[in-house]
């Protein structure tokens, strides 16, 4: 079947979200289909999870990817970002959900086709989905759910780590939704070695700002985020 064979209309699918880069639809016999507006090539995704889920990595089921369409099972329930506005008391929670996430990808050995982050780098060889945050994380019914590995690639999983950081500190939340989002950043880097995920943060701030959309907000945002830690990005 070729890309583009399952129309877009009320009677088939409706969008349910759109990102940066893709649209996702959810067709009327509940699979899900993650179709890129450039046209990029949906099978290198489809093979990273089909990969992931060997290793007990909580992805979405591929069913196929053709052309520029990712069909994939729907998973129930709101993303981690949606569960910590509706029920703030749960941060501490969430956070120690997002630091087990990043502990299993800890144990997974990145496939030798991902393109390398950051070549030369010592240790540069990991896992990395580079933007595991509570927006791309599915609260399902079996558990927390990863979605969006269109970025992966290799790297120092501190890195990865800090990403998360970052997004996390720079997301422009209503003041009623602040000390919810602190709670769960705290709980989430009490896991971690917190100086050396701090010795990753102008790497993982280079990898955030690369892309040339970026909102100046943010950038400005991790930018403070960097001043208070006597860090600089390099280049």
């Amino acid at each position: 079947m070729a890309s583009g064979e399952w129309p877009v209309d009320a009677d088939r699918a409706h969008l349910i979200a759109s990102g940066k880069d893709a649209d996702v639809f959810l067709r009327a016999d509940g699979l899900l289909v993650k179709r890129s507006r450039a046209g990029a090539p949906a099978e290198p995704e489809a093979e990273l999870l089909r990969y992931l889920g060997r290793f007990d990595v909580p992805v979405p089921r591929v069913v196929r990817a053709e052309g520029s369409e990712l069909v994939m099972d729907y998973v129930a329930g709101p993303t981690m970002a949606a569960e910590l506005s509706a029920h703030p008391w749960r941060a501490a929670g969430l956070g120690r959900a997002l630091a087990r996430l990043h502990r299993q990808l800890d144990r997974v050995p990145a496939p030798p086709w991902l393109r390398r982050l950051g070549e030369g780098r010592r240790g540069g060889d990991r896992l990395l989905h580079l933007d595991l945050h509570p927006g791309n994380v599915l609260l399902g019914p079996a558990g927390p759910v990863v979605v969006d590995w269109a970025n992966a690639a290799r790297g120092e999983r501190g890195v990865d780590v800090a990403l998360s950081w970052l997004v996390l500190a720079a997301a422009r939340l209503r003041p009623r939704h602040r000390p919810a989002r602190w709670t769960l950043l705290h709980t989430f880097l009490a896991r971690f070695d917190r100086a050396a995920v701090r010795a990753a943060l102008p790497a993982a701030a280079e990898v955030r700002l690369s892309s040339p959309d970026r909102d100046p907000a943010e950038r400005a945002s991790v930018a403070r985020l960097l001043e208070r830690m006597g860090e600089r990005v390099a280049g």
